[in-house]
């Protein structure tokens, strides 16, 4: 009994105990209690109505906090044309910020009302410690019960699509609800059995979750599978691809072209070797292929008009790394060893063979135009390639730094160049009779072609995005246009069909398979 007794004392003492020992959270709250409303003043540096919708809670960041306290009020999401903070009012270690909204009906925004602004001369000892707090004075914030990241993976689940990039989307009011407005661009369609390209449009209301409207439009060809190796503006694609032979079950490499003027595509040679490079020579009759086998490298060229391959033997043991035709069907080759390059050409009319000579350069690349001959040389420790010029092949006149060069025309040069401090490339003209660049574009270039008529179409990675843009540069009036966006950097430009032809690899192909799709356009916007 006595023991019993003892149990029921010791409780009671520590339920005393604790009852006179309030938890934080009420230590803070009697604190709070204790001290007198202050008005803070305050200056509001920008409202923005944000259409991000990455985070439609309200919620208070600080900004800064050296000598200036600035802080980040996201008020939530609702439906005004305005919003305006009515006074700022702290009470021990809580700040209130009131808040009210305007409403024009010709004028109302489903967003997110940001309020950067600074508090001023506040005695704020220990900011880590304060609670901020947004008080609707007049204001109704909505609440929704699917954000976008809920809504994205509906869609690609329902729709059975995949995609590399982040779709354009916004909220909406259709009568009395509110719709996640939603729309891609350029994303696979793994329903379809040839996975062509599609444009898919969607509205979910974002309270239900019910898709309540949907559009998936086709824009894409499936042309074949495979890595494009060359491209003729408006004409020829030189690709190749993997096989796997049926008897030796052994992969194979197969090289072809597509004519986009007869819509037919043919196999031009076959490898158990892999076929490095390939490219059409300049009237079109030969195609010139190195392939990689266990001794080194071999040149091979193929005639057009039968399509029988045959292997160019060099005296010396030469292993071509780099090959370049010139205007007259004539193939330059390159040969790397160590920091010295050999190079070759090869008449393919009289199947003539002449040492051009060995150089102290590492060339990586060769561009020819008529007896002009851009060198591209790679420099140790060094972002940009050196760029230089002959016509002798003994002096070399120094261009700039930079890589892909190319001839406009007979006085003009362009290339790409890195930035070192962004690693983002711009695009460069150079004129050779002025010997001064006369041209920048800036942004991320990837890769870019000649058109005719002084234009320059190039590939532009969009900066925090998983996309690109095709945009024409013109020479003349120097204004650049956009063609359009895709998800692939792989671009070639039909200028004459109004299409492109797109190289991407399958994002949900676990053999990575690549594909050659032409897409329309008109289709795309």
């Amino acid at each position: 009994m006595k023991r019993i007794l003892l149990i029921i004392i010791t409780i009671f003492i520590a339920l005393v105990f604790s009852g006179c020992n309030p938890n934080e959270k009420d230590s803070v709250a009697l604190d709070d209690a204790r001290f007198e409303e202050e008005e803070i003043k305050y200056e509001i540096e920008q409202i923005l109505f944000s259409k991000s919708f990455q985070s439609i809670e309200p919620s208070v960041e600080i900004i800064t906090n050296n000598n200036k306290l600035k802080i980040l009020a996201s008020l939530g999401l609702s439906e005004y044309s305005g919003i305006n903070v009515n006074s700022i009012v702290k009470k021990g270690s809580e700040i209130n910020i009131h808040v009210s909204g305007i409403s024009n009906k010709n004028d109302l925004r489903l967003a997110v009302p940001q309020v950067v602004m600074e508090l001023k001369k506040t005695k704020l000892k220990k900011i880590e410690d304060l609670r901020f707090n947004i008080i609707y004075d007049d204001y109704t914030p909505l609440k929704i019960k699917y954000g976008i990241n809920d809504v994205l993976n509906k869609i690609q689940s329902h729709f059975k699509v995949s995609t590399k990039g982040t779709p354009i989307f916004d909220l909406i009011r259709i009568n009395d609800a509110i719709v996640w407005d939603i729309s891609y661009n350029s994303i696979f369609d793994k329903e379809n059995p040839d996975i062509p390209l599609v444009n898919l449009s969607a509205q979910v209301d974002a309270n239900t979750g019910n898709i309540i409207d949907s559009e998936k439009l086709s824009i894409s060809t499936s042309l074949d599978s495979g890595h494009i190796l060359g491209y003729i503006n408006n004409d020829y694609i030189l690709y190749k691809k993997t096989v796997l032979d049926k008897d030796t079950n052994k992969s194979m490499e197969q090289l072809w072209d597509y004519s986009a003027l007869n819509n037919e595509k043919s196999m031009l040679y076959s490898s158990s070797f892999k076929i490095s490079s390939a490219q059409f020579s300049s009237d079109l009759h030969y195609v010139s292929v190195i392939e990689v086998n266990d001794n080194g490298s071999e040149l091979y060229i193929i005639p057009l008009d039968d399509k029988r391959a045959y292997k160019i033997s060099f005296e010396n043991k030469f292993n071509p790394k780099t090959m370049r035709w010139d205007n007259d069907n004539v193939l330059y080759l390159i040969e790397n060893n160590d920091d010295n390059s050999t190079v070759y050409s090869y008449n393919v009319k009289n199947n003539d063979i002449k040492a051009v000579g060995t150089f102290n350069k590492n060339i990586e690349n060769l561009i020819i135009n008529n007896d002009n001959f851009l060198i591209v040389e790679k420099a140790d420790n060094e972002l940009n390639k050196k760029i230089s010029i002959t016509s002798d092949w003994d002096k070399f006149k120094p261009i700039g730094n930079g890589a892909n060069p190319k001839f406009l025309n007979k006085n003009m040069i362009s290339y790409l160049r890195k930035n070192e401090d962004n690693d983002y490339n711009s695009l460069f003209v150079y004129d050779m009779k002025a010997k001064d660049i006369i041209s920048e574009i800036e942004g991320n270039i990837l890769n870019y072609e000649i058109l005719p008529d002084n234009n320059i179409v190039y590939v532009d990675k969009n900066i925090n995005k998983n996309d690109f843009t095709l945009k024409k540069y013109s020479l003349n009036d120097q204004v650049t246009n956009e063609i359009a966006h895709f998800i692939s950097d792989k671009i070639y430009y039909d200028e004459n069909r109004n299409l492109v032809y797109l190289n991407i690899t399958l994002p949900f192909d676990n053999e990575k398979t690549e594909m050659i799709y032409s897409l329309d356009l008109s289709k795309l916007n």
